[in-house]
């Protein structure tokens, strides 16, 4: 027989039964809520599926930014260091060029040492 709210009580599967928009459903007397349908469990499970697949898809996303911005910053990081060779051997170029100029100095200084020598040589003579 039905209870007050319209509902058959089963005390073998301990849920009630009862019509809801044309389809016997089954509720749980405790918690008060409907079992779901085949139907709705199915469909729950594929929306929860394309939830994970979704996500997946956002972390690919993520790991291929993240992959980006990583070969990036390595190409930033190859471009630094040879902008730094570049600037090293520059300034080894410029310390070359100072030791010869100064080489050059000091045959020109001993070259007018030996001028001045010989001019007084012959003055003396």
């Amino acid at each position: 027989a039905a209870n007050a709210a319209g509902r058959l009580p089963s005390r073998v599967l301990r849920l009630d039964l009862h019509v809801r928009d044309g389809h016997l459903r089954f509720r749980d007397p405790v918690t008060g809520e409907d079992l779901r349908t085949l139907g709705e469990s199915e469909s729950e499970r594929a929306e929860a599926e394309r939830g994970r697949a979704a996500a997946e898809r956002g972390r690919t996303a993520e790991r291929n930014r993240a992959n980006a911005a990583e070969s990036r910053a390595n190409v930033a990081e190859d471009g630094l260091a040879a902008e730094k060779n570049r600037a090293n051997r520059a300034e080894d170029e410029r310390d070359a060029a100072e030791r010869r100029r100064m080489a050059e100095k000091d045959r020109a200084d001993t070259a007018e040492r030996e001028l001045a020598r010989l001019r007084s040589r012959l003055r003396g003579s």
